[in-house]
Formats: structure tokens, sequence, C-alpha cells
């Protein structure tokens, strides 16, 4: 008897004790989770294909700690509990990852668990206090993100990046923005970042003070100037319809660059023009390079009058009139100009006309850059500049130079001084090489179009630099004479474009 009751009393305590198991798998308040039980459930949910949960002990009124076991292999940990209406609400915690990497680990959600238990003792629907918190976030999050957006839109940099923008299509347009790039965003990060309307005059000098420092005071001085265009351009934005409108957004009120002095001391004008017999050596010299679109592009800026080697790189076919022995340049230079360049029609010298032709040669379309080493993209200035250096050190080694070494813009005003040597005209040598020309009387009323002025004034300047004799003492027989006759009207006739 005594062994038979033993015997019932191990099967009634084993039939307790697995039951008590089973209730805390099921739901029941048997104790607090544990990762082992987790790792239980979800491998019983897998099995029976339904969910399992979890549940920690609590008071009564404060609700409960759950984990929601699926067979898909997530545990969910969830706040459980009742409201003060008497419904029943559940709400995620977060997704319980035991390493804390893709959720929180037990812990971590049973603290936050506790934080919901918090709220909902103090009588708060939970559901609506976590929603307005959520929504103040994102709009805490959203300020931020304005603030850092419009900074970053109202800042020095941007702002000069609208006014480079107006640039577009003349000489300064790659200057003014590499200047800004070098000596500004570069070294001076913080400044270039800041609002542009908090920049200080004290700032910008400290700018300047770098390069002038180095050795590089036209280079400051031109940035001063950019600084100062950009500003006051910012400021007439408001007002003026022409401007970009972004400008408007910057809100400049005051100019920092006017109280800076305008270093003019370090824009003083040039003065280097060749001398007849260094102008003769550098001809020769430049007929005597290798032929290239650098080559045929220097002889241009040349024979038409010392143009600025910018505008002739941006010839093409279509602005070639071999019909009229003309070719036009699209002159931007000047206030409001690179919108609606000044067309500057000027003679081609017969002697140079086989060299433009060469170059038509080499065109595929009517839009083609005319000096182009694959005929797709102009040739740079730079690239001409190059040529010019070395045909100025192969005259300073061999003691041609009078004066002293020169630079591709001295050719124009070497040209220009020339001509006023040849006693043209002002007016005529201003028509040539397109300056001085935005007074009333050019933009109302004066519409002569200067050519033959033009055409007899340039014959003069080629005959001087290439030193040829005046044309009332070439000897020039009856038949050949009339054979460069047949000549030029043959090209005015069958090349044209």
């Amino acid at each position: 008897m005594k062994r038979m009751g033993t015997a019932t009393k191990m099967a009634t305590d084993t039939a307790t004790a697995t039951a008590l198991r089973t209730s805390r798998v099921a739901g029941t308040r048997g104790g607090v989770i544990t990762a082992r039980e987790i790792d239980s459930g979800t491998s019983k949910a897998r099995a029976s294909k339904k969910d399992v949960w979890l549940t920690d002990p609590g008071a009564r009124g404060q609700g409960r700690f759950t984990i929601r076991c699926t067979p898909a292999g997530a545990r969910v940990c969830m706040y459980r509990y009742t409201q003060s209406d008497g419904t029943r609400d559940i709400l995620k915690v977060a997704d319980y990852d035991p390493r804390g990497v893709a959720g929180l680990t037990l812990h971590e959600a049973r603290e936050k668990a506790g934080e919901l238990a918090r709220l909902a003792g103090a009588g708060n629907n939970v559901r609506v206090v976590l929603h307005e918190r959520d929504e103040a976030k994102a709009a805490v999050a959203e300020a931020a993100l304005a603030a850092k957006r419009n900074a970053s839109r109202g800042s020095l940099a941007a702002m000069y990046r609208v006014y480079v923008s107006t640039l577009q299509g003349r000489e300064s347009h790659y200057d003014a923005q590499s200047i800004f790039e070098l000596h500004v965003r570069g070294p001076f990060p913080k400044l270039a970042g800041r609002p542009a309307g908090q920049t200080k005059a004290e700032e910008l000098r400290d700018v300047l003070a770098r390069l002038i420092e180095a050795g590089k005071g036209r280079t400051a001085a031109k940035l001063r100037a950019y600084l100062r265009a950009a500003f006051s351009m910012a400021m007439r934005a408001g007002l003026d319809p022409t401007l970009p409108e972004a400008l408007t957004a910057f809100d400049i009120q005051v100019n920092p660059a006017d109280r800076l002095p305008s270093l003019a001391q370090f824009s003083k004008a040039l003065d280097r023009a060749l001398t007849l017999p260094e102008l003769r050596a550098f001809w020769r010299r430049l007929e005597a390079a290798i032929g290239s679109p650098a080559r045929d592009a220097l002889m241009a800026c040349m024979y038409l009058g010392g143009q600025r080697p910018t505008q002739v790189l941006r010839l093409t076919p279509r602005l070639v009139d071999f019909s009229g022995a003309t070719l036009t340049l699209l002159d931007p230079k000047g206030r409001n100009r690179h919108a609606n360049p000044r067309r500057h029609v000027l003679p081609i010298h017969e002697d140079f006309l086989p060299a433009i032709r060469a170059r038509l040669a080499q065109t595929d379309a009517v839009e083609s850059p005319l000096f182009s080493t694959n005929g797709r993209v102009p040739l740079r200035k730079e690239t001409v500049a190059l040529l010019v250096a070395e045909i100025k050190k192969g005259m300073l080694a061999a003691g041609e130079l009078e004066r002293g070494p020169f630079s591709m813009r001295d050719l124009r005003r070497t040209a220009e001084t020339h001509m006023a040597a040849l006693a043209i005209s002002s007016d005529v040598r201003a028509q040539i090489q397109s300056h001085g020309l935005g007074g009333i009387q050019a933009r109302h009323y004066d519409r002569h179009d200067y050519m033959p002025e033009k055409r007899a004034a340039l014959a003069l300047w080629v005959q001087r630099f290439r030193n040829l004799p005046p044309e009332s003492q070439r000897t020039i027989s009856p038949a050949r004479s009339g054979r460069n006759r047949e000549r030029v009207a043959g090209k005015r006739s069958d090349l044209a474009v």
C-alpha cells in the first residue's frame, strides 16, 4: 500500500510539473520569460504552424510584457494592457534579437515595455502618446533637414555659383569659377559653407591677404571684383527681373566686399608691345612652325588685326562667307552681351584664304569648330598660348627680343600700336578690334559696316608684319597678275560656303 501511494504521488507531481511548463509556454504567469523559452517557443510554433505566446507575470492593472513566436521564425516583443475604458490594446515593442543587432535583446525589450507600463499606469492612452511622440520626432527631423538644406542653399558658395552661371559664354566664366574653388572653397571651407548674408568683410580680407602674401596680388584683385559683383547682383535680384530668381533666396542686405580696397595697385594696365623687328621675327617663326590647328588659329589672330584667341576659336563654317571673303566673330565681351553677342564681321586677307579653305575641308558640319584637333571640340586658348610661349623661347635664345619677354595677350596691343603707327584712325582700329563701340553714336546712329576701311587697314597691317613691299613697288608680270586675279575670283565663287 505504501509503495503504491508513493508511486501515485510521483505520478501526480510529474503531471503537475508538465502542466506548469505547458501553461508558461501557452501564456500563463508561471515566471519571467527566458531566452531558452523563446527558442523553445519558436520551435513549437514552427512545428505546430501556429503562433506561440510567452508572457511575463505582473501586478494587476499594469499590463503584461509578452512575446509572440510565429511559424515563420519571427519573435515579436509586445506590451498588452487594458485601457481606462476597459478596452484592451496590444502594442509592438520591438523585434527580439539575442545579439541586439536586428532588434532588441530580451533585457532591452523588457525595459522598453516597462516605460509603456508606466505610461499606462498614469492613465494615458499609450498608443496616442506614442503617435504624438513619433510626430514630434518627425517634425524635429524635418526641421533639422530643412535648416541644413537652407543653410547649404544660402551659403556663400551657393550664391557665388548662381553668379558664375550668369557668366556662361563669357571669357570670365571659367576664371571666376576656378578662382573661387582654388582660393575660397578649398582653403576656407567654413566660410564657403556659411550663409552668404552672414559673410563679414574681415573674413574676405583674410582670403585676399593669403593671396597677396603668396605673391598673387592680381588674383586677389580679381577675386575681390568677382565677390563684389556677386554680392551686388544678389542685392539687386529682388527688384531686377532680369536676374536669376534664385539669388533672392540669399537675402543679401549689404555688400561686404564694398568695404575692401580695390587693390588697384595689382591691376595696372600692361604696356608691352612688340617692336617692328620683334614683330617680324615673331611672324617668321610662326610661319616656320609645324602645321597645326594652333598655328592656323594664331595666324588668324594676326591676319585679322590682333583678335582675341577665345573669339577666333569659336569660329565655325557657318560664320565664314567665301563669296564676300569675310568671317564673323561673336563678341560676348561687355555687360549683358553674353546672351546676345555682337556680330563682328571682318575681311579675310586673300593670302589667308588657303588656310581657311584647308580648315573647312577638315570640318564635318556647319557648326563644327574650325580650329580643332578632332573636329568636335574647339581648341583651348591655352593650347595657342603654348605655341606663343615656344616662339618666345626661341626668340629669347636667338637674341631677337629687344624689350624682354611677352605673352599672347600682348599681341593684341601690338597690332593696335602698329596700326596706329600706320596712321589708321582710332575709329577704324576700334571697328577692327571691336572695342569702344558702346556709345550712343555707334549703337543708334552709325550703321556703316566699315568694310572697305577695315579691308584697307588690314592690308596695311599684313604688309607691315610680313615685311612686304608696298603694292606700288611690287614687280608682278602682267601674266602673273592676271592669274592672281583669276585665283582670287575662283576662291570667292567656287569655295563659297
